[in-house]
């Protein structure tokens, strides 16, 4: 859009709406809206009230987010941030992009936190519930765990720098001082900690359908965030299979999994490594989404 000419909020949204549908991106109404709120600062409620000129500033704002998703660079990384469980989390280069379906695998973790809390056990009683988060990079789930557990004591861990400094980034914007980040592969930070509850959104894709996936996927998000090797369960093993360490009697593993997974493998590997599976979630879609597994209590 040309600088100099007046343009209106609907109008401009209109443009953006055309401009990212040429470019066969699905959801590009959705898009539109949130470049102008969150990229511009247009409320939704004053766009399609009062319908406000655009000034130079915005509307050269407007076309350089174009340009940039022009080469399918995620919105999310223009704009910085996406929303995650109610909160705001700082995305970018290094950074895996929280999904909505993600926010699944928090929403059972706090309903089995809360059970463990209150399973009616003397010992569980006024006990300081602990959770561990492997693979956590930007943060979006420890964070999440931890504001909507204040109580608890969160541990986060990621191998990679450039995550780990997001995870940082989002802590102190969120105020989550029960967060700790801790720096290595898998379990390897925690020593011999136990924990109440291990969350994972492990990379879970199978290194050969990495390339077909769209490119804002394929060519900007981190690979090592996306390859679970070639049978998509390198990391996911690994975790089952060290998980019972780690878990208190009555402790619960959720890990995030890719759609079509193989859920009896799952349990196979569950059972193997002396877990029990307990339920798998599916997502909106319909798809599995979240296995779920606990640590028997051995007495």
């Amino acid at each position: 859009m040309k600088e100099q000419q007046t343009v209106r909020a609907l109008e401009a949204l209109k443009h953006a709406i055309d401009f990212l549908a040429g470019l066969g991106i699905e959801e590009a109404k959705e898009e539109a809206r949130a470049i102008l709120k969150d990229g511009l600062g247009i409320d939704t409620l004053v766009l399609y009230r009062d319908n406000p000129p655009l000034s130079s500033e915005d509307i050269r704002k407007l076309n350089g987010i174009l340009e940039r998703r022009k080469r399918r660079e995620p919105l999310q990384y223009i704009l910085g941030f996406v929303w995650f469980y109610g909160l705001k989390i700082r995305v970018g280069s290094g950074s895996l992009i929280p999904r909505p379906e993600t926010e699944i695998l928090v929403k059972e973790a706090l309903a089995l936190a809360d059970k463990f809390r209150t399973g009616g056990k003397s010992e569980n009683e006024g006990r300081r519930i602990s959770v561990l988060d492997l693979c956590t990079g930007s943060g979006a789930i420890a964070l999440a765990l931890a504001k909507n557990l204040p109580e608890a004591a969160v541990t986060a861990v990621d191998i990679s720098e450039d995550a780990l400094a997001w995870a940082e980034k989002n802590r102190e914007l969120n105020g989550a001082e029960n967060v700790r980040l801790l720096k290595g592969d898998l379990f390897g930070p925690v020593g011999q900690m136990r924990f109440c509850i291990i969350t994972a959104n492990p990379p879970y894709i199978k290194d050969r359908l990495i390339e077909s996936l769209e490119p804002e996927v394929s060519c900007w998000e981190p690979r090592m965030a996306l390859s679970g090797g070639e049978t998509g369960l390198a990391f996911t093993e690994d975790i089952i299979r060290e998980a019972p360490e780690h878990l208190e009697p009555e402790g619960y593993l959720l890990m995030e999994m890719a759609g079509g997974t193989d859920t009896g493998l799952l349990a196979g590997m569950a059972a193997q490594s002396g877990l029990r599976m307990e339920n798998i979630i599916k997502d909106m879609a319909g798809w599995e989404r979240v296995f779920i597994a606990r640590k028997p209590d051995s007495k």
